[in-house]
């Protein structure tokens, strides 16, 4: 049935003529054949006029009409698909990458009333930074592409640049952390950058931008932070880095005989690293230490990477019309072989 989608009309004012159609059908319905004569009726002639082979003898007039009103339908040029043309300015790539390595367990952030790890708070923070780049709540498909790269002992990429913001948030919801996975303990800051600035470094964006969101130091993979952070200015790609976590003691959950029990530990962040890597590339550093400031930190890149759009005077569509006036061609043509066939009047 998508075929017959319909979002506008091209001449919707041709519509007007449907009640004439309709009117043309009732009175051909009522209306004396020509030629008719009247004659006593017999138990033959009777059976002939049943109230059956009424109705039949009106198909070849329904049909007519319906068809002509499918045409009608067809000369008011449908329309699917049919939305604003954007001509976007400014337009901005930008890779997420989110710290998943054990210590984002660490429960020293609340929401809502209820205590939450760092990874929880940074989804939800993370979330409401791709529905602000929308430009409507209940659009699927945002402004600019977003690709989100998770790590941990190494770096993967979660998600790629895309569009498709739907599909992002459900890649951003898979994201967890596994601590039974040798490969992912410790924290590769310097791979995270170095994988997400080649996913942008082939990028036509105008701008192109990296958020990296830690709570610790780093401490795997091959890559170091610094050496990244100049890589990624060597392709004009911004980093901006977010330290996330409370100072002190923080109580991260732990496996044990009696199952997991919440351990004080100590979890120190290179807040000067971190500041280094934004500072070469042009970018910010953010410290958050509550819910808060976390949220805050994407709002405010958000507000600083803000994309400009401009709205032009012309729209995309798909053409609607060719299977109402298929249909309708066919149904006219049925019509009249119909009429011809078992329904001609007797001269």
């Amino acid at each position: 049935m998508t075929w017959f989608q319909i979002n506008t009309f091209m001449h919707p004012w041709l519509l007007l003529l449907a009640p004439l159609i309709v009117l043309l059908f009732v009175l051909e319905c009522f209306a004396r054949a020509p030629g008719a004569i009247s004659i006593s009726t017999g138990e033959t002639l009777r059976r002939v006029a049943s109230a059956k082979r009424a109705v039949l003898r009106r198909l070849p007039a329904l049909m007519r009409a319906l068809a002509l009103l499918l045409l009608l339908v067809a000369l008011a040029r449908p329309l699917k698909g049919l939305q604003p043309r954007l001509d976007r300015a400014d337009v901005v790539d930008i890779m997420l990458c989110v710290d998943v390595s054990g210590s984002m367990a660490a429960q020293d952030f609340e929401s809502r009333g209820a205590r939450k790890n760092r990874l929880e708070v940074t989804k939800d923070a993370v979330r409401d930074f791709i529905a602000s780049r929308k430009q409507k709540p209940e659009d699927r498909y945002g402004l600019d592409r977003l690709g989100l790269v998770l790590y941990a002992g190494y770096a993967w990429t979660q998600c790629p640049l895309t569009l498709d913001y739907d599909l992002l948030d459900r890649e951003l919801e898979l994201a967890s952390i596994d601590e039974r996975d040798p490969r992912k303990q410790g924290t590769a800051i310097g791979s995270a950058i170095g994988l997400a600035a080649s996913r942008l470094r082939k990028s036509e964006a105008d701008t192109k931008v990296i958020i990296l969101l830690t709570d610790g130091l780093n401490n795997s993979g091959e890559l170091d932070p610094v050496t990244a952070a100049n890589l990624a200015k060597e392709y004009s790609i911004r980093i901006y880095t977010i330290g996330a976590g409370s100072q002190g003691e923080v109580l991260v959950p732990r496996r044990s005989l009696w199952g997991n029990v919440m351990m004080p530990a100590q979890m120190p962040i290179d807040e000067e690293s971190l500041r280094k890597i934004a500072e070469i590339t042009g970018g910010r550093f953010y410290r958050a230490t509550d819910t808060e400031s976390l949220i805050g930190a994407y709002e405010e890149i958000n507000q600083l990477e803000a994309t400009e759009i401009e709205i032009g005077d012309y729209y995309e569509y798909e053409e609607g019309f060719f299977p109402w006036a298929v249909f309708g061609g066919a149904l006219m043509c049925t019509a009249v072989v119909v009429r011809r066939m078992w329904f001609e009047p007797i001269p």
